[in-house]
């Protein structure tokens, strides 16, 4: 039989025992987790002795696979795999340790990268050299414990760029150095894996993503470590490869010795890689012929109306087809029953003037933004029970529990939703949020109740009696218990064992610590924030007051020079506050983190990944996002080229490609001829 001709099991079955490496590539709904659990039960069936792994990216995913893959096979999280891996080379761990800390050189970039433009050159020059040096900071105060010169002004930057730079590249060469020496003179066998996010230096252990990068240095290194991969598997299998870091995947497919035969098999969706961290597509390897591509075109999870709506937006060329999945009966569900439809509905947006005024241009996205919230109340009362999927925006954070939270970073951030979560998670909210829900989870689950002790005790909890036990369980439960303020809660969860603050919170701390101190004896800024919280809002007002009033401290010349400064500093020290103050409850950290990984009447379309949704309201909306996303091109029936387009098609397909029966779209048009334009897409556009 021809090989192209086999379903995509038999032909990676096939590839198997040809030595061959893989990529499936299939499309939301499927099936590609239950192909894996074939072609692992083929593939044993034909060589019992094969050894085989399993790659997930989370605990769940893992535990998933495990229930469902019958076999003596190894079935890890991608961490799990690659720390089991290089933990025993402790002194190989030292040598590259110093890798995930030390700084790149600042390299200038020259005319072209802005396309000759003198003013835009020197102000992005300047915004790089300030970046790199606050790294720096950061890096001194962690290693050194010692203070760093002030970054020189852009005034004084702009006269000679190269000397700076060159001074800049001398203080990175001597902190380099440092960290090489210092980390040298340690034993190999303090270096461990801390199962958070963060690496420390001065506690030597890595994170999640030094982890990652620690073993890509080591294979890249170290050959000797590919081939005692090779010999204890013989396939490594990779779920939702999208995900997986490129420098992970080059090192499977190039660091492990060719005569070894280790086969390397992804499953996965280049479409559904809405993500910057993971490889996304795998057309590189499959161009180089390193991989061979295998496409599952089945769908057992949409209806056929959203599965033709969704097909226009991939950018891959695969288009799915209804797949009928099978009853518990032993017959198959009919055509008839996965019917479905999709529909648009939408409103016309106030119109839309650029007036050149911050305040004007402040008063119109509240005009817009009030105008889609009032459109998809409509909707929502026209389709209720429609689980919405849509921006983080304010509304939905007062609705679900974190609006003072939500408007912390709004009134800082003009993208508030990323920031949310990195900021939490710098401040390890994250570490405390997954103790607390792998407690939730008990009894009964005794995987959670493994997970929960492993990580305390990395962290040097103690549990050796029924008393601990007590009361650790004490401590976890007060967290959802008590309305305490946020950050105390965090300081309460250090002091007692249940984390250690990375560097990375401390370097957090320190920064805030000497922002504000500094802001506290600068008479500049003092007068700046009460002309600002006189109600003097912009640089225009500001000058009308300095022009009215003598002031001893600000004049008309220092508010053209540094009037941004300032204003960004003073929303600095308001963010900080509100970030550290009483005010900002627990609870509303909860919610967030809630919100995130579920879904109840809303669902984010920033973690849309994952099972099927009956019916869904999808907000088409690119408002408050950042400039990656434009889906009005999602409707152009050009070929997606720019990063832009393709990631809002990408993005477009995950989202509707959720709805298992009935789709709604909602869209506030800017014109008339936009909502023609995306009308044609659809089988129904309705005005509202």
């Amino acid at each position: 039989m021809d090989s192209q001709k086999l379903n995509p099991v038999d032909r990676i079955a096939e590839l198997v025992s040809g030595g061959e490496n893989f990529v499936l590539q299939g499309g939301a709904g499927s099936g590609k987790t239950e192909s894996l659990k074939r072609v692992v039960q083929k593939v044993l069936k034909a060589n019992p002795s094969l050894l085989i792994a399993c790659i997930t990216h989370t605990n769940k995913a893992a535990d998933e696979i495990a229930d469902r893959v019958s076999g003596d096979i190894k079935v890890s999280t991608i961490h799990s795999f690659l720390g089991e891996i290089i933990s025993p080379f402790k002194k190989n761990i030292q040598q590259v340790f110093p890798k995930l800390f030390e700084l790149p050189d600042f390299v200038a970039l020259g005319d072209e990268h802005y396309d000759g433009d003198e003013k835009v050159r020197k102000k992005g020059e300047h915004d790089r050299f300030k970046k790199a040096h606050g790294q720096l900071e950061n890096r001194r105060r962690t290693v050194l414990s010692e203070e760093t010169p002030k970054v020189t002004g852009k005034r004084d930057y702009d006269k000679d760029p190269d000397k700076y730079n060159a001074q800049l590249n001398g203080l990175i060469g001597e902190i380099n150095k440092e960290i090489c020496e210092k980390l040298a003179a340690r034993q190999p066998n303090e270096f461990f894996y801390n199962d958070t996010a963060f690496d420390n230096f001065n506690d030597p252990s890595y994170g999640h993503d030094g982890l990652i990068a620690l073993a890509c240095h080591m294979f890249e290194g170290f050959p000797l470590l590919g081939r005692i991969v090779s010999d204890q598997y013989d396939c490594i299998l990779i779920d939702e490869y999208q995900d997986t870091s490129a420098v992970v995947v080059c090192v499977l497919l190039r660091c492990l010795p060719e005569e070894s035969k280790t086969i390397i098999g992804l499953f996965g969706d280049s479409e559904q890689a809405i993500y910057s961290d993971g490889i996304g597509s795998a057309q590189s390897h499959i161009d180089a012929k390193e991989l061979i591509l295998v496409e599952k075109e089945d769908n057992y999870r949409c209806s056929p109306q959203v599965i033709d709506f969704s097909n226009q937006f991939r950018t891959d060329g695969l288009k799915q087809d209804v797949a009928l999945k099978s009853l518990d009966i032993g017959t198959l569900e009919t055509l008839e029953s996965r019917q479905g439809s999709v529909k648009l509905l939408y409103g016309l947006a106030p119109v839309e003037v650029d007036t050149g005024d911050k305040a004007e241009d402040r008063k119109a996205k509240a005009l817009f933004r009030s105008a889609l919230n009032e459109l998809v109340e409509k909707a929502a009362s026209e389709y209720p029970g429609y689980v919405q999927l849509k921006l983080t925006n304010k509304s939905i954070a007062n609705d679900v529990g974190f609006g003072r939270l939500y408007q912390i970073f709004d009134d800082r951030y003009s993208e508030p939703r990323d920031r949310i979560r990195k900021t939490l998670d710098r401040l390890q909210f994250g570490e405390l949020i997954e103790l607390v829900a792998l407690h939730r989870s008990l009894p009964g689950d005794r995987r959670s109740y493994n997970r929960l002790i492993a990580k305390l005790r990395k962290r040097g909890f103690s549990i050796s009696s029924v008393a601990d036990k007590a009361k650790l369980d004490e401590m976890l439960r007060s967290f959802g218990s008590k309305d305490r303020a946020a950050y105390e809660a965090i300081e309460y969860a250090a002091e007692c064992g249940l984390m250690k603050f990375s560097d990375s919170h401390k370097a957090f701390v320190d920064r805030r610590n000497e922002l504000l101190a500094k802001l506290a004896d600068d008479p500049v800024f003092a007068e700046f924030e009460g002309l600002y919280r006189n109600s003097h809002r912009t640089k225009l007002q500001m000058l009308k007051e300095v022009a009215a009033t003598s002031m001893k401290h600000i004049s008309a010349e220092m508010l053209e020079q540094e009037y941004d400064d300032r204003l960004k500093d003073l929303k600095q020290k308001s963010f900080l506050e509100s970030m550290f103050s009483p005010d900002l409850a627990l609870s509303e950290i909860l919610a967030f983190y809630e919100y995130e990984d579920s879904e109840g009447e809303y669902s984010t379309m920033h973690k849309t990944k994952g099972t099927g949704i009956e019916n869904v309201l999808l907000v088409i909306d690119e408002y408050g996002w950042t400039t990656a996303y434009d889906f009005v091109s999602c409707f152009a029936k050009d070929i997606p080229e720019s990063k832009r387009e393709i990631s809002s098609r990408k993005l477009l397909y995950v989202a509707s490609s959720r709805t298992k029966k009935n789709l709604v779209c909602v869209r506030l048009m800017k014109s008339q001829e936009e909502a023609d334009q995306i009308a044609s897409f659809f089988p129904e556009a309705v005005k509202l």
